[in-house]
């Protein structure tokens, strides 16, 4: 089964739907590996972990990897559309500043219109992007605006329509995407699994230089024992380079929002999909985790110890300390799932992995 782009893209435009479609959550938990695995270090939360049936959930806001879960844009690449589409939105922001502060002026003679604005940056804006007055006021006079009118236009023009107060006004909207990024890396709490158990870059990292071990989790479990949807939070990392979310796409809808603009909504619904996505896309230096999270909404969950009473067999690292052999041994007798143990054949290097039967567990 292939994880691809297409295939996260299809579940979020489900997964982030107000309706749920019940036959395709059924065929996406289908699709699911039935295995997932983790790697540990045995420290004592491992242990106590694994002893006690539970995950533990993290932010995403927590992880080392600083690009985690991050949004990439590309807005000086876009500054000019981005500026056509403001000088679109700025009629309707100056009517409505002018309205809160001037609430009995009749603005009508004003004219403001996309032609005004139009007019008023060719006749009144130097090529440096530089407001000035003077050219404003003989321009507006020239055309019939009385002094006390031009008075109150001035105010507004001369503070927002230079390239640099363009300039800020796009970078606030950016650093309202930014909150809306880290936002999204603090609604929802996550834990990380992956596919395969035979990854020597986990053994070497998660797990310590195999003196760890590797939790195995039975899937179908799950779909049996929950009585939600559990699996259909379960999703496919990708790896690769993450292509700039459309930033004129954005500050588009945010004008036609602002102006009360009717548009196709499923556009603002793509843009939230590309969100996600991005945030579920990690550098190719890690496609060999070949991972898989769950995400939980963190207003969902009541303990970041999350029961999950699922685990198949663990399997103890080559180089484990025996100490933390028996300990897990003992667990796994006293909770009932299998235990293996690596090794590690220098000749054909490669592993083996057997199971510990129930006689040595009675021994041991």
């Amino acid at each position: 089964m292939t994880y691809d782009k297409k295939f996260l893209n299809e579940y979020l435009n489900h997964y982030l739907s107000n309706k749920i479609n019940n036959e395709f959550v059924k065929e996406y938990i289908k699709k699911i590996p039935k295995k997932l695995y983790r790697f540990r270090a045995c420290t004592e939360n491992d242990f106590d972990a694994v002893e006690e049936d539970y995950i533990w959930l993290s932010l995403a806001n927590e992880f080392e990897d600083i690009k985690d879960s991050t949004i990439k844009y590309n807005f000086k690449s876009q500054k000019g559309e981005i500026f056509d589409i403001y000088c679109d939105w700025y009629p309707h922001i100056l009517k409505t500043e002018l309205k809160k502060k001037f609430p009995k002026v009749d603005l009508s003679r004003c004219n403001i219109s996309r032609e005004l604005i139009d007019e008023y940056v060719d006749n009144v804006i130097d090529k440096s992007g530089t407001y000035n007055r003077k050219k404003l006021k003989s321009y507006m006079l020239s055309n019939g605006m009385k002094t006390s009118e031009f008075t109150i236009i001035d105010e507004f023009l001369g503070q927002h329509m230079t390239q640099e107060n363009i300039e800020k006004v796009a970078n606030s909207f950016m650093d309202k995407l930014n909150s809306k990024m880290l936002e999204l890396k603090d609604s929802f709490l996550v834990t990380c699994f992956t596919q395969t158990f035979k990854n020597d870059n986990l053994w070497q990292t998660y797990a310590k230089k195999y003196t760890g071990f590797c939790i195995e989790y039975d899937l179908p479990k799950v779909e049996v024992e929950s009585s939600t949807n559990l699996l259909f939070q379960f999703t496919p990392m990708l790896y690769g380079t993450k292509k700039p979310v459309d930033f004129v796409e954005l500050f588009r809808i945010a004008k036609m929002e602002y102006c009360k603009e009717d548009y196709d909504k499923r556009v603002a619904v793509n843009m939230d999909v590309q969100f996600n996505l991005q945030a579920r896309t990690k550098s190719k230096t890690y496609d060999h985790e070949k991972e898989w999270r769950l995400y939980l909404k963190k207003d969902s969950v009541k303990t970041r110890k999350y029961t999950f009473p699922f685990i198949s067999r663990i399997i103890l690292g080559k180089d484990m300390k025996e100490r933390n052999r028996a300990r897990l041994i003992n667990i796994a007798k006293k909770n009932g799932f299998e235990i293996y143990q690596q090794k590690y054949n220098l000749l054909t290097s490669s592993f083996s992995y057997y199971k510990i039967d129930k006689e040595i567990l009675k021994h041991e």
